[in-house]
Order: structure tokens, then C-alpha cells, then sequence
């Protein structure tokens, strides 16, 4: 077998994961997850120094709570704005700009798998799967090139094929858990107000369901 029959048996497969996943939510739900997948990707790529600015906007107004420059006169508060670093540089503005899109992207699928923010309609299951085959392919153009970067730096023994698979599994669980270990130590360094914050986003995003769950029973 060839690789590009390797290449197209796999794409086949990674479709009709799609395409299935399609029929089980609905041509709805996939449809605008098809359509903020995209267009976030678009203005992130387009519009993205935006956010960056407002990142880190925000890292340097924490910089100054640390610091205590809320009650600080003005020129020792502008001195540590003007020397605070900032939080986004141009070593990690794609990272951070493609975490941001994968955030959205999870946040849409979770949103559009609920069936109180997106109404269920009668499901057309073959346009469900074409679309849905269709976010299949969008993700596979904008992920493989993420993922290809990590597997390049992963060197494959050729005797043995379970051997192999172990060290991508391993390496990717590695890549979690450094990443997991790295975004802890950078919430530990958050002020008091700042975990004020996440826990009432904690709290309501707890709650939110319990209510949706106790409307329903009245």
C-alpha cells in the first residue's frame, strides 16, 4: 500500500468519525460550529494583535495590583506598568492565538450539544453527516500542522510498531502534563482578586445546569 493510499484511507476513516459525530448532534449544531470554527480562525489570524494587546493589557494591569501600585502615587504605578513584561511576545502570539481558538471551539461544542441553547429540529441525517464530514476536514487542515510539529520531534524504532505507538502516546501524555504543570504554576501567581474571579466563574458555571436541571422538574 502507498502512502497516499495510507494518506486517503485515513482521511476516509477521520471523515466518517466526523460524519457520525454529524448525525448524533444534528445539522444544526454542526453548522455553527462549522461556521465560529472558521471564522474565529480567520479574524484571530487577521485581527489577532488585538487581543494580544488587551493580554497583555491585563498581565500588566496584575502586575500593578501585585505591586501594590493601585495605592501608589502616579508616577511609581506608571513605572511599573512601563516595566512590567509583557505577557504575550512574539515568541508565543501564535500559541496563545490558537489556544484562545481552540477555547472557542470547545466552549461552541459543549453550547451547541445542549439542546436548550440549540433547538433540536428534525434531523436530516445525511446532511448532518455531510456537514459534520465537512468540520472533519476543516479540523484536519487546521490541526495536522500543529500536531505534524510535535511528531517531527519524535524519533519512531522501525523493528517495532507497539513500541512506537507507546512513544507517541507517552510523549503526548508528557505534553499534557508539563503543559497542565506549567498553566498551575502561572495560576499560582495570580492575586487574591484574580481567584475571586475564578472561582465565582466556577461557581456559576457549577450552577448554571443545576438550574436548567431543577426548572425542568417544576
Amino acid at each position: 500500500m502507498t502512502n497516499e493510499t495510507q494518506v486517503l484511507v485515513a482521511l476516509i476513516l477521520w471523515l466518517f468519525l466526523f460524519g457520525w459525530i454529524g448525525m448524533r448532534r444534528g445539522y444544526t449544531a454542526e453548522l455553527w460550529l462549522l461556521l465560529i470554527t472558521v471564522i474565529t480562525w480567520i479574524l484571530l489570524q487577521e485581527q489577532g494583535d488585538v487581543l494580544v494587546r488587551l493580554a497583555n493589557f491585563a498581565g500588566k494591569f496584575i502586575a500593578l495590583v501585585q505591586a501594590g501600585g493601585l495605592t501608589a502615587e502616579t508616577e511609581e504605578a506608571v513605572r511599573i506598568v512601563a516595566e512590567a513584561p509583557n505577557v504575550i511576545t512574539e515568541d508565543n502570539r501564535q500559541g496563545f492565538l490558537f489556544l484562545v481558538w481552540a477555547l472557542i471551539v470547545l466552549i461552541t461544542f459543549i453550547a451547541t450539544s445542549s439542546t436548550r441553547l440549540v433547538k433540536p429540529k428534525p434531523n436530516n441525517r445525511f446532511l448532518s453527516f455531510l456537514i459534520g464530514a465537512v468540520n472533519g476536514l476543516v479540523f484536519a487542515a487546521l490541526l495536522l500542522p500543529v500536531l505534524n510539529n510535535l511528531l517531527e520531534t519524535i524519533t519512531l524504532p522501525q523493528d517495532s510498531a507497539l513500541e512506537g505507538l507507546l512513544i507517541v502516546i507517552g510523549r503526548f501524555w508528557m505534553l499534557l502534563a508539563d503543559s497542565l504543570a506549567g498553566a498551575w504554576s502561572w495560576v499560582l501567581t495570580w492575586p487574591a482578586g484574580a481567584w475571586l474571579l475564578l472561582i465565582t466563574a466556577l461557581l456559576v458555571l457549577i450552577a448554571w445546569p443545576l438550574r436548567g436541571s431543577a426548572a425542568g422538574k417544576k
